[in-house]
């Protein structure tokens, strides 16, 4: 009997199917063109579910989930996937982004060269039995400047093959490094506009997201030289398609070409109709190299996922603790207890989460953003959320779903990467504030034993193993306490295991103590300590 099921909603190239076929843990169900509606009824039996774009993966079809785990993208793009409803159910979102990069790269060279040298156009004349030489005059890519709008694998991949056509390359990214373009020679700039104004011919490769929405305008395509070319061969819904026709019909823009319309078949659209706008449907990844890619890629990251083994591509979660060394799993784990820890202290509502990663060992960000999700956090920091938020609503919440959690319980948080922090390297800092105003920090750090320790609460200092229960009390530093509370413990059975003390000042102010313990610490015996003259607060923590 099979462990997993996989539902496939779109054909996939028959090399995916083997991969499926040969796991001996695994049944398939072919269901191309199946109907939302009935994909939703069934959804909830299988373990993974694989698209193209056939399928729209919504929050209504992800109503009932079942033991559904993974949504797999066998392509680049995921304008079809609702990335936020598949995150709050904690579903691991999967693409395949560069198994027809380069099919949809050589489309975008091919469409250049189509509307420069207007190929389609002079093919269907000749066809008609014309032989109009002087009707299709182009223009040369040697020597012009192509603007390209999002520099990822196939945007850096045009520039590569531009480059080899004596082109300059101008690129807008707000997402990349300079070094990255430095390295290949291009030129990044501060803005889309620059990028336009230079252009002599432009090319998009963007997901489609609130963000990049009707990204080139009206006004945008006005600050392009007079016959300049505008290829689109990433999204429908990325430029203002009338306003393109315009600027096509008027002489504005010497040619434009596109594979991709927002709405797709398209009907009721002037591209349809504009001479020297040339149109493809939608063949970016359709080459068989392409497909056999996609394929292979989703079915053996999906596989992989379901095994447990390392996977690559999920959108919505930047990091796998698996694939992390040892000593940054072990600072992934302090950081959960740490957020476990904060939540437990804090009486009032915890509104602000601010989260400094303080070291060398935290300032490379483990994945760059691409899709167009509310926040683009660290994996410690998503660690710390998580912790928190699974503490205080008493259920398990996965690390895909913590980070949307607390976008809709109001919870704010921010992250920043410091060198150091007070003099502090390598070290975890969480700030806490409250509906009424309270304000906590905390410290912590892995030791080189491989230890998290908590070193810092408020304004007392520590060494305290992240791990444990712990009997934490808040006392007046006065003679005798310490005693009457082992007397306490010791008079329910409760063993210590370690005992942490540390006070604010000398002697006279305030002290704080974390007893680890072996046993349960009940309510009753926190009343009986409440009960010691001198004890200010007592609480049961588990981490």
């Amino acid at each position: 009997m099979s462990k997993y099921s996989i539902i496939i909603a779109d054909h996939l190239a028959e090399e995916g199917y083997d991969l499926l076929r040969a796991d001996p843990d695994v049944t398939f169900d072919l269901r191309p063109g199946i109907k939302n509606d009935e994909l939703k009824t069934l959804l909830c039996n299988y373990d993974a579910v694989i698209t193209r774009s056939g399928t729209n993966v919504t929050a209504d079809l992800l109503e009932n989930t079942g033991k559904l785990k993974i949504v797999g993208r066998a392509g680049v793009g995921l304008d079809n996937v609702d990335i936020e409803a598949a995150s709050k159910k904690g579903l691991i979102v999967m693409n395949a982004p560069t198994g027809n990069t380069l099919a949809a790269v050589e489309l975008t060279m091919g469409m250049i060269l189509a509307a420069a040298r207007k190929i389609p156009a002079a093919d269907q004349s000749t066809r008609s039995g014309e032989w109009n030489r002087k009707k299709f005059m182009g223009v040369q890519l040697y020597n012009k400047t192509l603007g390209i709008i999002g520099m990822g694998r196939i945007g850096t991949n045009v520039a590569i093959r531009a480059k080899a056509f004596g082109m300059r390359i101008m690129v807008f990214d707000p997402y990349i490094k300079r070094k990255k373009t430095d390295d290949m020679g291009v030129t990044l700039c501060n803005t889309i506009e620059e990028v336009l104004k230079a252009a002599d011919v432009l090319t998009l490769h963007t997901p489609l997201t609130t963000e990049t929405k009707g990204i080139i305008t009206r006004e945008r395509i006005a600050m392009m030289k007079k016959g300049s070319i505008i290829v689109n061969c990433a999204r429908g819904g990325l430029i203002d398609d009338v306003a393109l026709c315009d600027a096509v019909k008027s002489g504005h823009l010497f040619a434009a070409a596109t594979d991709v319309f927002e709405e797709e078949p398209p009907t009721n659209t002037p591209l349809l109709s504009t001479e020297n706008l040339f149109i493809t449907p939608h063949i970016g990844a359709n080459t068989h190299e392409g497909q056999k890619g996609v394929a292979v890629i989703i079915c053996e990251q999906v596989l992989n996922a379901l095994h447990g083994r390392p996977y690559q591509y999920a959108v919505n979660t930047s990091f796998e603790r698996a694939q992390l060394t040892p000593d940054m799993q072990s600072f992934f784990d302090l950081c959960e207890n740490v957020g476990k820890m904060a939540a437990q202290l804090t009486s009032g509502k915890i509104k602000d989460m601010q989260i400094v990663l303080a070291g060398k060992r935290f300032e490379a960000d483990l994945k760059e953003r691409t899709f167009d999700t509310p926040f683009n956090y660290h994996p410690f920091t998503i660690a710390l959320v998580k912790g928190c938020l699974e503490t205080i609503s008493n259920e398990a919440i996965s690390y895909i779903k913590a980070p949307y959690e607390a976008k809709d319980t109001g919870l704010n948080v921010t992250e920043s990467k410091v060198p150091n922090y007070d003099s502090m390297t390598d070290h975890i800092v969480l700030n806490v504030k409250t509906d009424s105003g309270e304000e906590i920090r905390y410290s912590a750090t892995v030791y080189a034993d491989g230890v998290g320790r908590i070193t810092e609460i408020g304004p007392f200092h520590l060494d305290l193993i992240a791990q444990g229960t712990y009997l934490y009390f808040r006392n007046h530093d006065t003679p005798g306490i310490i005693g009457k509370v082992g007397t306490l413990l010791a008079e329910n059975n409760i063993n210590i295991a370690n005992f942490e003390l540390t006070r604010i000042k000398a002697r006279g102010g305030e002290a704080a103590c974390f007893v680890l313990v072996d046993d349960p610490i009940t309510q009753q015996v926190l009343d009986e300590l409440l009960n010691i003259q001198g004890i200010i607060e007592a609480k049961a923590i588990d981490l």
